[in-house]
């Protein structure tokens, strides 16, 4: 299976930082010839350009002659990309699996933008220790060699693609390994699952088919986030007044508040993982609507709140982690899970639906499930409870026979 280590480059003098931007200068050129070209097909004949035609096109550019022949390439593929997901979203339309006004077709990079360079595993050049960063002919004439350091953690590993991406036209730049690793693949016992039922104050309340219940407290997510909001409405009323769009300093804040947000959301994930582990679960399920984010009709306050959580981010930090250790991931449609009751084992059909759904079971406070025997609980937990049973992975009749759900103890990442 494949990982990635990202880190920032550092250590380079002002000449070798100056000489990658340019290089991802002419990138994102590239990128936008190569997107003028499709475009203007489709314009004129309503049918895509494939990467092949494309490429007999953009290789003369002057843009492709100042970068290495192999980072080119996959700067015209990264184009061609961008067009594929827009034809796969116009036949998806057509089948009325999504709307036609959601579509919109790739636009132009910013002019005197940067663009990442992509570097695949026949254009990787390491010796003892050092990355030497590719460079065409007509470029190395008047540029020296830039040489990046190979992380330690790396040595021994087969690298099959490094990406250099430029942050804020290259004031930063982070740089990203692929590389092989075989997964850690342990017994688990497949009779065990664990549902989780992601949220805001509660970031993943989760539960066991032992009966077992933990959450993964958000509030810190949620603080981080309102924070930078803070600050940034401050410092974007001033850089407005001053005619400027961003400053360093707003720059400097969203990088930090992005690093703090993804630490904790892949330390939650680590969390869950390593419970899942210990206690031998074979299965984890992951309530999850594709359309949670649109529409929301939360508020204004509580619309940026959600909105800013990366779910996905967290999603995809437990399906690779399950990956790697050889338990079984699954998401699961989660419509009407906080509504009906678990213990009452109210139905719940997929929304949308034309029944006229009912539940024996209401939300009688905040965070609190009353059922129709007047029993309470948790209703993160009762909502998590029902997303095991709508996925039907494992026999829940100890949950049914125990008639509780126990008081989830709050774990706060440090």
């Amino acid at each position: 299976m494949y990982r990635t280590l990202s880190c920032y480059i550092r250590s380079l003098n002002k000449d070798e930082y100056e000489s990658l931007r340019e290089l991802c200068r002419y990138s994102n050129n590239l990128y936008n010839v190569a997107l003028y070209n499709i475009r203007q097909h489709y314009f004129k004949e309503q049918k895509y350009l494939n990467y092949e035609s494309n490429y007999h096109l953009c290789k003369e550019n002057e843009n492709y002659k100042m970068i290495q022949a192999g980072v080119a390439q996959q700067t015209l593929k990264a184009a061609d990309r961008s067009f594929k997901s827009f034809f796969g979203l116009l036949k998806k339309a057509s089948k009325g699996e999504y709307r036609h006004k959601d579509i919109r077709i790739p636009k132009y990079r910013e002019k005197g933008g940067s663009f990442s360079l992509i570097l695949q595993k026949n254009a990787i050049n390491i010796r003892k220790g050092k990355i030497k960063v590719p460079m065409s002919r007509a470029f190395s004439k008047t540029h020296k060699p830039i040489y990046l350091t190979l992380p330690p953690i790396l040595e021994g590993k087969v690298i099959e693609e490094i990406r250099i991406i430029p942050i804020y036209k290259g004031r930063y730049f982070k740089i990203q390994y692929c590389y092989k690793e075989e997964p850690l693949l342990l017994k688990q016992d497949s009779g065990k699952a664990l549902a989780i039922d992601l949220g805001v104050n509660n970031l993943a309340t989760c539960l066991t088919s032992d009966g077992t219940t933990f959450i993964m407290d958000g509030r810190k997510l949620k603080s981080i986030n309102r924070h930078w909001n803070k600050r940034k409405a401050r410092l974007q009323s001033i850089a407005a007044k001053q005619g400027l769009k961003t400053t360093k300093v707003i720059q400097d804040i969203t990088i930090k508040r992005n690093n703090r947000c993804k630490d904790y959301i892949r330390k939650t994930a680590r969390y869950i993982i390593n419970y899942a582990i210990d206690h031998k679960i074979g299965t984890i399920v992951c309530g999850y609507n594709p359309e949670m984010k649109k529409f929301l009709k939360l508020g204004k306050k509580n619309n940026q709140t959600f909105t800013q959580i990366s779910f996905s981010d967290l999603r995809n930090s437990l399906k690779f982690l399950c990956e790697y250790y050889g338990i079984t991931y699954m998401e699961q449609e989660e419509s009407y899970t906080s509504k009906a009751s678990f213990l009452d084992q109210d139905p719940m059909p997929a929304y949308p639906t034309k029944e006229n759904a009912s539940f024996s079971g209401k939300r009688i406070h905040r965070g609190l499930y009353q059922t129709s025997t007047g029993q309470q609980l948790n209703a993160d937990v009762n909502a998590a409870a029902n997303i095991l049973r709508k996925s039907n992975v494992v026999s829940l009749e100890a949950l049914y026979s125990s008639g509780v759900l126990g008081t989830p103890a709050r774990i706060r990442v440090t």
